[in-house]
């Protein structure tokens, strides 16, 4: 699998994912891009991925915020990949990703396809 190593790469990687649509965020933040899982046919419709939600302090880093079920939020905590930011519906969490996952982008890789697998099932 191809290692996402730019914020183009990657966002290009994602919506490469079975699935994935971009939804419109509508804040006034340019950079700030947002994610879901939509398959009608099993009646799966979840927002999971948001980029950009605060600039970057390195180039070759992006900044994720992954949104989870609250025990996923916890593992991640515990794993040291994010901190949670505001809980969302339906025991929910938005979590953003720390900066040590937002350095390697084998590691974003990781997280983005853990939410995703929890925004799938």
């Amino acid at each position: 699998m191809r290692q996402p190593g730019t914020a183009a790469s990657f966002h290009e990687w994602v919506l490469s994912l079975p699935w994935v649509v971009e939804r419109p965020y509508s804040l006034g933040t340019r950079n700030v891009r947002s994610f879901a899982v939509d398959f009608e046919p099993v009646g799966c419709r979840r927002l999971w991925l948001v980029t950009g939600l605060r600039r970057s302090l390195q180039p070759s880093s992006i900044d994720i915020a992954v949104i989870v079920p609250d025990e996923g939020a916890r593992a991640l905590e515990e794993a040291g990949w994010g901190r949670t930011v505001t809980a969302m519906p339906g025991r929910r969490a938005l979590v953003r990703a720390s900066a040590e996952v937002t350095a390697k982008p084998r590691m974003i890789e990781d997280l983005a396809l853990s939410a995703y697998c929890w925004a799938t099932s």
